[in-house]
């Protein structure tokens, strides 16, 4: 009886159930039911153009929660643009006006417009373009090749790698571990297969350590040996091509320098012309000195000079020239960007906090008619609270770098036009590259830029970018 008993209530249970389940369920509201939905389904300008009457459509990416406009007469009145909206049922725009006000030089501007549904919101940004010859990159359509995070490329990931540079041709790996010092050719890496070609290392040997940072240009290699005091010997390598025997261009005993501070090699900034002309620079561990050598036919050293580095360089810190000019960056691990000369005397340094801390590896160039700032952030040390990054920024306006640096700085948007997360902690080896490569046409016409950025344990990505054309 007990059994039968037991049995009866179950049923009883299970019919009760199904009949709440059944006659219930209706009631009650599915649990992916939106009741204050915040989408914007659809939206247009109703005043744009030169006359002021013209209807401009817009084109709403929901992924991006970017809207974008057919490109406007710059005769147009942009200080107070008129926008209607078909949004969810029940929510309204926080605001239909908009001041598209720009600069002269200025192609376009990003607002945000918010749609609101009770206590919930949703934010999307808003363009307005003028309709200009386009310059520049288009950095919406990128093509990232990415050998950092969950891909991160094998000899990247320890920190006995210290350093991996780029020329557009090749990427350079200066390793410590057993792979030892290689190149990866790009095209082997854009298809996603990385194959090594080992360096020939005849000869390399000495130094506190034989090898930890290197560079790549006009097809040959250098590579540095790190002298970790005054004693041992600071050499840089050089290879003709990927396959010659390597030439020993540089045999420094630093005690021999005055003044030459102590401890280099943890970086190395390689500027050499077409020509195979212009300076190697060394910043010392204790970011007091700069030791700036002189290169003539890509592989002929002398005049080593002792410049006085800043307070702030610390020992990430990079010089780099600016094109075929006489200028150059200069950043470290605390120090802003600054152009000086090639004395490092400065022409203008940039206020702390502009951009991203710990952005070091500045480099400036011009593509396709217009001029960018790219960095590397670091997060060096365990209690960096920065994130390893390649970060991009337009610096058109002006008409010389300095200027331009400073109407950036003196700007309302100092966020970069493209950024990529290399991801990793902060460590006591991060060390940070960039570089940049240039593809043109036959006529010369700058047609593809590729941008490059490293660090120590995060690995490395390359970046490929078209020139912007006009699209609607």
């Amino acid at each position: 009886m007990m059994k039968t008993y037991q049995l009866s209530i179950v049923g009883i249970a299970l019919s009760f159930l199904s009949l709440c389940v059944s006659s219930c369920g209706e009631n009650y509201p599915d649990a992916n039911d939106q009741p204050y939905a915040t989408d914007l389904l659809s939206i247009k300008i109703v005043n744009g153009g030169v006359t002021g009457t013209e209807v401009f459509e817009g084109t709403v990416d929901e992924v991006n929660k970017m809207v974008n406009f057919a490109r406007m007469e710059p005769a147009s009145d942009f200080s107070a643009l008129k926008v209607e909206a078909k949004l969810s049922p029940g929510a309204v725009l926080e605001n239909d006006v908009f001041d598209f006000s720009m600069d002269e030089a200025d192609k376009s501007k990003t607002l945000l417009l918010r749609v609101k549904n009770h206590n919930r919101y949703k934010d999307y940004f808003i363009r307005v373009r003028k309709n200009v010859p386009v310059f520049g990159a288009d950095f919406e359509k990128v093509t990232a090749y990415n050998f950092s995070g969950d891909n991160i490329y094998a000899e990247a990931k320890t920190e006995l790698t210290r350093c991996v540079d780029f020329d557009g041709e090749h990427v350079l790996v200066v390793t410590r571990s057993s792979a030892k010092p290689h190149l990866l050719r790009v095209a082997d890496l854009k298809a996603g297969n990385p194959t090594m070609i080992p360096l020939d290392l005849t000869g390399v040997a000495g130094g506190t350590y034989t090898y930890n940072m290197g560079a790549l240009a006009n097809g040959r290699v250098y590579m540095a040996s790190l002298s970790g005091g005054l004693a041992s010997p600071l050499k840089i390598y050089y290879w003709a091509t990927p396959t010659s025997q390597p030439e020993v261009i540089a045999n420094i005993t630093p005690s021999s320098i005055p003044d030459v501070g102590v401890r280099h090699g943890d970086n190395i900034s390689v500027n050499i012309d077409k020509n195979g002309n212009g300076f190697i620079f060394f910043g010392d561990n204790a970011g007091s000195k700069m030791l700036r050598l002189t290169v003539q036919n890509h592989k002929n050293i002398s005049e080593p000079t002792v410049l006085t580095s800043h307070v702030n360089a610390k020992v990430i810190t990079n010089v780099y020239r600016v094109g075929d000019t006489s200028e150059y960056i200069w950043t470290g691990l605390n120090q802003p960007v600054t152009l000086v000369d090639e004395g490092l005397s400065a022409k203008y340094t940039m206020k702390a906090g502009t951009i991203f801390k710990e952005g070091v590896a500045a480099r400036v160039f011009n593509f396709n008619g217009s001029r960018y700032l790219m960095l590397t952030v670091t997060a060096y040390g365990s209690g960096s609270k920065s994130t390893p990054a390649l970060h991009v920024y337009d610096i058109s306006k002006g008409s010389t770098v300095a200027e331009a640096l400073e109407i950036f700085e003196n700007g309302e948007n100092h966020e970069p036009v493209y950024s990529f997360l290399l991801g990793g902690s902060g460590n006591a080896s991060a060390a940070a590259q960039s570089n940049y490569f240039i593809e043109k046409d036959a006529s010369g016409k700058d047609v593809k830029l590729y941008l490059f950025a490293a660090r120590t344990a995060s690995g490395f990505v390359i970046v490929e970018a078209n020139s912007a054309v006009a699209e609607d």
